[in-house]
């Protein structure tokens, strides 16, 4: 746990233990007052050890790679489209996290680009594991935090929850009972999504082109790939079939929801002319079990078998949630959510990190 986590934890228990102690030796003399402070006191320490035990807040995962990094958060303004979500009636804006090499020695324009698209329910910070290591290894990468698709985000110092009526859709669909609502659902998060990844890239590419003293002049625009997990792994394999400038697209356990074409009666139609890039695809024990039973990863058992430049990992053991930093921060939700689950989360982070460095560096370098 991180040291205030520590912190926190000690003074809870010394705030619950000196109150009970100040209780038994005044049982019989207490005013109401005092009755209510001292509930008020265990009440507070209660909910900081639940606070500390749901979210300890682990060490982050090593990194392996020599470069050291830093990071930043910026704001970016799509004024070419308006935004669907809230009542603003103002163009799209989009918080990105980005985190880059600090190596001096780093040359200019010489670091691939991955842009990451984050899960359905989720923030830019999902997966700061591998951004971590990835920027350790001399690459620039930025994770956007999809508006209203995030759990939370700011814009111009607006905090912005989830949209309700997303969140509606996303909990509320069945492709099994309603195909054609799915395929309504599908086309619609993936245009807003793939939108919003087209955009963040070609705004680097045009500060990678400029003079920018910023970690922006490390970028090089020719070398290009994009992640994403869930959900938004779906859009960054998408928008692989959407542009030709970039050679590599990592998906964490996301079904290929972009290449759907249609519905036919109870079943999806299906684009399938070969991948443009070379695509790795990394799955859980959940999503690997649907492989072959689910009608949203069809094309997901095609390419397992016949995937020419479309290869996988399955990481036996873990969950959908263990592919994300969710299972670091906290240990107990993710497990909830996402079911149990045997391998070590650190060892499943690690595998990811190695494999993502692995084949970015094989498509990238």
């Amino acid at each position: 746990m991180a040291l205030y986590n520590y912190i926190l934890l000690a003074v809870s228990v010394i705030l619950i233990v000196f109150t009970v102690r100040s209780v038994m030796r005044r049982k019989n003399k207490k005013a109401r007052f005092e009755r209510a402070v001292h509930g008020i006191a265990i009440t507070v320490g209660v909910f900081l050890i639940s606070a500390v035990v749901l979210f300890p807040n682990l060490n982050s995962i090593p990194v392996t790679g020599d470069n050291p990094y830093a990071s930043c958060v910026l704001e970016l303004t799509d004024t070419s489209r308006m935004e669907e979500y809230g009542n603003d009636g103002g163009p799209r804006k989009l918080s990105v996290l980005v985190y880059y090499p600090t190596n001096n020695a780093v040359p200019r324009s010489s670091c691939p680009l991955v842009v990451f698209s984050h899960g359905g329910i989720s923030t830019k910070t999902s997966n700061l594991s591998l951004y971590k290591e990835l920027a350790s290894h001399g690459y620039v990468v930025v994770g956007i935090d999809h508006t209203y698709h995030a759990l939370r985000t700011k814009i111009d110092g607006k905090k912005i929850p989830i949209d309700p009526g997303y969140m509606k859709e996303l909990t509320g669909e069945d492709s099994y009972r309603d195909i054609e609502n799915s395929f309504a659902c599908f086309q619609k998060w993936m245009k807003l999504r793939t939108d919003d990844i087209s955009f963040v890239i070609d705004c680097f590419i045009e500060k990678a082109s400029s003079d920018s003293p910023s970690f922006y002049s490390l970028i090089d625009k020719n070398r290009i790939g994009v992640a994403g997990h869930s959900l938004g792994g779906s859009a960054a394999l998408g928008v692989a079939r959407q542009r030709e400038d970039f050679n590599a697209v990592m998906a964490l356990e996301s079904p290929f929801m972009c290449d759907i074409t249609g519905v036919d009666t109870d079943r999806f139609t299906w684009n399938t002319d070969p991948y443009p890039c070379a695509v790795l695809n990394i799955y859980s024990d959940s999503g690997y079990s649907l492989i072959g039973s689910d009608n949203k990863y069809v094309q997901n058992k095609n390419y397992l078998y016949n995937g020419e430049n479309v290869r996988f990992t399955y990481i036996q053991g873990s969950n959908h949630y263990t592919l994300t930093d969710l299972v670091r921060t906290s240990p107990i939700l993710c497990a909830l959510l996402g079911g149990r689950y045997e391998k070590n989360g650190y060892e499943t982070l690690e595998i990811i990190n190695r494999k993502s460095l692995a084949f970015f560096d094989e498509y990238l370098k």
